[in-house]
């Protein structure tokens, strides 16, 4: 199974090397969220977590204490939440702007606030929480340290934040054909940082915090464990907020 994996997980990367989306600009040109939840879900309204996003979550788990309570910016259906409540009972409540993910979340009784983060007078009224998690959010934003610096004083013990391994080979091939690094869904303009794990080791120490923690995941199986940086599909880290400067 294991080498049925590694070279299915070969096959797929190696096709999407010269591939777009599919992609027509239409009246409105700007990113829609609604749209983008919706290809990413589809019709699935159940809070079942995908292989990617439950090794995500387990990593999670070995990082936070049990009984924690968190706030899920970008939190989507809530899916997150209701899978940390019941393997380790953490509480807590989701930021998101979709209407869509809210309704879906509420449905199934996870608290989910309707905020747009980039608006960030609305969120000086949030409560402290022990932790604050970004997953797949921080690549869509500008100026994500605004974020975490608006943030970081309703965090007591820290922040958790994922993002697509720029540095994985398939995107290195790309470039190498030509092409940008291939990691939006429906528009072009998703993703507007970018990072790899060399990256993030720079760029959190150079905002001022303690990178904690690094865990590089998914990806092709195997290499992934002997060259992570290179065979790593995705990022998950956990950052102290004692600053080092």
């Amino acid at each position: 199974m294991l080498i049925k994996d590694f070279f299915y997980q070969i096959k797929e990367d190696l096709k999407r090397i010269k591939k777009y989306p599919d992609f027509v600009a239409g009246k409105n040109l700007n990113v829609d969220y609604d749209k983008y939840w919706n290809k990413r879900r589809g019709n699935d309204t159940s809070l079942n977590l995908s292989t990617w996003q439950k090794e995500r979550a387990d990593y999670i788990l070995k990082m936070i204490e049990k009984g924690s309570v968190v706030m899920d910016i970008g939190s989507g259906n809530g899916s997150l939440l209701k899978y940390l409540k019941d393997k380790a009972s953490v509480d807590g409540f989701g930021i998101d702007v979709s209407d869509d993910a809210i309704a879906i979340a509420e449905k199934n009784g996870i608290k989910v606030l309707k905020k747009n983060i980039t608006d960030l007078d609305s969120l000086k009224d949030l409560p402290e929480v022990d932790y604050i998690f970004g997953l797949e959010i921080l690549e869509h934003l500008p100026n994500p340290e605004e974020l975490i610096f608006s943030l970081r004083n309703k965090a007591k013990k820290g922040f958790i934040f994922s993002f697509p391994n720029t540095g994985y080979y398939e995107h290195r091939l790309r470039l190498l054909c030509g092409r940008f690094p291939l990691q939006w869904i429906t528009h072009p303009g998703e993703h507007l940082r970018f990072w790899t794990a060399s990256d993030v080791v720079w760029w959190v120490k150079a905002i001022g915090f303690d990178l904690e923690k690094m865990v590089i995941y998914q990806g092709v199986p195997v290499l992934n464990k002997i060259f992570p940086k290179l065979f790593g599909r995705g990022i998950l880290i956990k950052i102290n907020l004692i600053f080092v400067k």
